[in-house]
């Protein structure tokens, strides 16, 4: 059984999926997400708070800002 973290987890790798963040602002990023996954709760049965979803999307982004400063290091050794 799935926790609600994970629900939350699996909600915002879908929001994420659907924008491409390069080519918005932080702020309209962020309420593209949470509407995306507002919109996954609804379609699957779920109840997400805005606290849920904010702290979700906040720990989200600093996940992605990490990886992306790795891809950064790896492209520059590469030339």
């Amino acid at each position: 059984m799935t926790n609600k973290k994970q629900i939350l987890d699996y909600a915002f790798t879908e929001a994420v999926s659907t924008v491409n963040l390069n080519s918005v602002t932080k702020e309209l990023a962020e309420d593209i997400i949470a509407t995306a996954m507002f919109g996954y709760a609804g379609r699957e049965g779920y109840e997400f708070t805005k606290e849920e979803v904010h702290a979700t999307i906040v720990a989200g982004m600093e996940t992605l800002a990490k990886s992306r400063e790795d891809f950064t290091i790896q492209t520059w050794t590469m030339k």
